[in-house]
């Protein structure tokens, strides 16, 4: 009997198989080699972005450095660096003056696959200092003052205590004695004297010695600390008239510009101040007791290029302080021994801001409040003085007159428009 069909299996499975493992093969490799030239792809990107931001950054520091040479250049042209280029406009703004300001726009670019990879950077220059992170700091470096203040340039008397607040979130009544505690330092290039029963808050720090054995400092102390550099202000004056107000009269001044040979104001009386006003005094400035300074609507900012004389219970600003800045003689050499303006306040002084004179020696009377800053040359607080220090001041901007710096909180990255 005859078979058939015995050897009837499919043939050419396994070519069939093949072909469909080599084209999933096929498949995944042009797949990977896809992601392998995106990614590659991005890498470039990536490092032609940082690269755009490194030149834009070059072009604000360019831009600062030819300013302080030149501060008539108004841009930079396409100039070419670490394979790319930057360019920076520079616009004229109100500053420290009408017209001190300078705004800035940085572009950098590096060429990329299909076009450029660009980076916008602004910021805002001016002639500042940001001095005011102490609450009292005395100046003048060390062994140059002589005499009885030799181991005193910064000198608490008996019962002076040194705390913080910060006047953006409360004044300093309305802020809880644990967050009065954490701050409120003080300092000097030379060295620093707290007398029996002081209080520091906050930390001390001396250029030389710390005396503080009969005061306690809640912070840390340092002795033989590095100098700390404080700018010189030298703001131009011209006056021909004098400012008077007499006894129990009170004076407003509304917004704008003043320039005094003097300001003497009598027992009781008031300057009062309304809106934005900046005051040059070329001469002296002299307040009788009870008598006050008011501040409303400020910023107020007042140069003294002479002395200045307070009698007893003055008082200045008014919360929060952070509206009125004293600005006295600050020019002079730092070796300089003879010669050296005073600002002396007598007994229970009250004042509200900040109140900078590096050249200048502060001498402050028994019971002062101080709510803010004190920078001079050498200063003295007297018996049962207390000095609030607000926090608030360390971003408030000291116009130099001088160098071209950066403004804080101006650097920003914005999209470019093309």
């Amino acid at each position: 009997m005859c078979c058939s069909g015995i050897n009837s299996r499919p043939r050419g499975a396994a070519l069939i198989i093949a072909m469909l493992v080599m084209a999933v093969l096929l498949m995944a490799g042009t797949a990977f080699l896809t992601i392998s030239s995106t990614e590659s792809q991005i890498a470039l990107n990536e490092r032609a972005n940082a690269q755009a931001l490194l030149l834009a950054e070059a072009g604000i520091h360019q831009a600062m450095a030819r300013l302080n040479g030149d501060s008539s250049i108004t841009s930079i042209p396409s100039t070419p660096l670490g394979g790319g280029t930057y360019s920076v406009a520079i616009v004229t703004v109100a500053g420290c003056s009408a017209t001190s300001a300078r705004d800035l726009t940085s572009t950098g670019s590096v060429s990329v696959q299909g076009g450029q990879a660009q980076v916008v950077l602004r910021a805002r220059v001016d002639q500042v200092a940001y001095p005011y992170k102490w609450a009292l700091f005395a100046a003048v470096p060390n062994l140059v003052v002589t005499g009885d203040r030799r181991e005193k340039e910064l000198w608490l008397d008996k019962g002076g205590q040194v705390d913080s607040f910060d006047s953006t979130f409360a004044t300093y009544e309305d802020t809880s004695d644990s967050v009065r505690h954490q701050g409120g330092s003080i300092g000097a290039n030379g060295d620093v004297t707290v007398k029996i029963g002081g209080v520091i808050w906050g930390n001390v720090s001396a250029g030389d010695a710390v005396h503080a054995d009969w005061a306690t400092v809640h912070g840390t102390t340092t002795q033989r600390a590095f100098s700390q550099s404080f700018p010189s202000v030298s703001p131009s004056m011209s006056a021909t008239g004098s400012l008077r107000v007499d006894d129990n009269r009170t004076r407003t001044l509304s917004e704008g510009t003043y320039a005094y040979t003097s300001i003497d104001v009598g027992n009781n009386g008031t300057l009062a101040t309304r809106g934005a006003v900046t005051i040059y005094v070329t001469g002296n400035v002299e307040f009788g007791n009870n008598s006050a300074l008011t501040v409303s609507g400020g910023p107020v900012t007042i140069y003294v290029n002479g002395d200045v004389s307070l009698g007893n219970s003055v008082t200045w600003g008014s919360d929060p302080g952070t509206q009125l800045q004293i600005i006295t003689r600050s020019n002079l050499p730092d070796s300089q021994t003879d010669d050296i303006p005073e600002f002396e306040a007598g007994n229970d002084w009250t004042f509200y801001g900040r109140l900078y004179g590096k050249s200048t020696d502060i001498k402050l009377g028994n019971n002062a409040r101080i709510y803010g800053s004190i920078i001079g040359r050498t200063v003295k607080l007297g018996n049962n003085g207390r000095v609030h220090y607000n926090q608030a001041l360390s971003n408030k901007v000291l116009c130099t007159f001088g160098t071209y710096n950066l403004l804080r909180r101006s650097w920003r990255e914005v999209y470019p428009t093309s």
